[in-house]
């Protein structure tokens, strides 16, 4: 472990329990500019020798705990599916890619078939390639946090407080994309993109348990739904607004992460390398469930990190090549004309 900041003995010993059932190396880097949720830098996804657990620089005791038990329980999931079978990750193609913008597009138009200001496009077509891209990044995202929280949660109790703090702020921020723009965004991937977050926030708030984790406590569109009769519900227009959409969607997503999660033993004392493969084996079918729910099967594929890295550095000439497919020549002018 290469660090000289000063470290609690709960969190040292879980480094060190780390490295050791990984045989690897952990270094510690404070950054001003690192993301809030802090970053995992790993030779599990990239090519290099140790690993790198990136938090912000002003965080500090408890926070700063929190934030390495996070990354170490996602470093040990990782090496444990690399050890005992391969390590997948969500990653597209260039057929994919098209298979997704195309489904985008084709649900865009019939949003836009019903406003009255119709959206630029220009707009419109940088949108399809934005939003794959987003739920590639959820779908990678939502179900391991779900899994990292409720282990760091049972494994590390001294710092529960500070984990409920943080889990509400980055539901809150969460909660927040795509609000901005949610009159430009087709409805169907606004309420996808919110009931996963709901759904996994929900799955927290009874694993861990708090009740200040309530998505219908965090976001001011769903208060509404609280402590609210299902017959008062159903006699609003609440019915036909995006959040009431979100809040179904969402108990819909918490049954397909809490029936595999809800069976997961989250308090073992000294995991193994086995505990961890069984966690990731959990963790994909979570995800496939979710994308079998979403119908974005055929958007994406599972491979190694390293097919997603490449498929980033591609992602230019697989969205041009998309477009062009559902375009044809028309996409020539439009495209130059948006400077991409």
């Amino acid at each position: 472990m290469k660090t000289e900041m000063p470290l609690s003995k709960p969190i040292r010993r879980f480094l060190t329990q780390t490295e050791e059932l990984l045989d690897t190396e952990i270094s510690l880097l404070r950054q001003p500019e690192a993301e809030p949720g802090g970053t995992l830098v790993d030779k599990y996804t990239y090519d290099m020798d140790t690993n790198v657990i990136i938090f912000p620089a002003q965080y500090v005791g408890l926070l700063k705990d929190f934030i390495i038990a996070k990354h170490c329980t996602n470093l040990l999931i990782k090496g444990a599916a690399t050890e005992k079978g391969e390590y997948k990750i969500v990653s597209y193609t260039e057929d994919s890619v098209y298979n997704g913008l195309r489904q985008v597009y084709i649900d865009a138009l019939k949003d836009e078939a019903k406003k009255e200001k119709k959206l630029p496009v220009q707009k419109l077509i940088q949108m399809l390639f934005i939003l794959f891209s987003q739920f590639n990044d959820d779908i990678n995202e939502v179900p391991w946090n779900a899994i990292m929280n409720a282990s760091v949660y049972h494994r590390m109790p001294k710092i529960r407080k500070t984990q409920l703090y943080h889990i509400m702020k980055e539901s809150k921020n969460d909660m927040d994309e795509m609000i901005e723009h949610e009159s430009i965004i087709p409805r169907r991937y606004f309420v996808l993109d919110k009931a996963m977050f709901y759904a996994r926030d929900m799955f927290l708030a009874k694993t861990l348990p708090a009740d200040e984790l309530m998505p219908v406590l965090n976001i001011p569109q769903m208060k509404k739904f609280n402590h609210l009769e299902v017959k008062e519900m159903l006699t609003t227009r609440w019915t036909h607004t995006a959040w009431y959409q979100s809040k179904v969607f969402g108990d819909n997503m918490l049954a397909i992460i809490d029936k595999p999660l809800g069976q997961v033993n989250w308090k073992v004392d000294e995991p193994t390398l086995d505990y961890y493969y069984d966690l990731y084996k959990v963790g994909v079918l979570v995800t496939d469930n979710l994308i079998s729910y979403m119908t974005m099967r055929d958007w994406y594929v599972w491979e190694p990190p390293r097919h997603l890295l490449a498929a980033h550095e591609k992602k230019e000439e697989y969205e041009k090549n998309a477009l062009k497919k559902i375009f044809g020549d028309l996409i020539t002018d439009t495209w130059e004309d948006s400077g991409s």
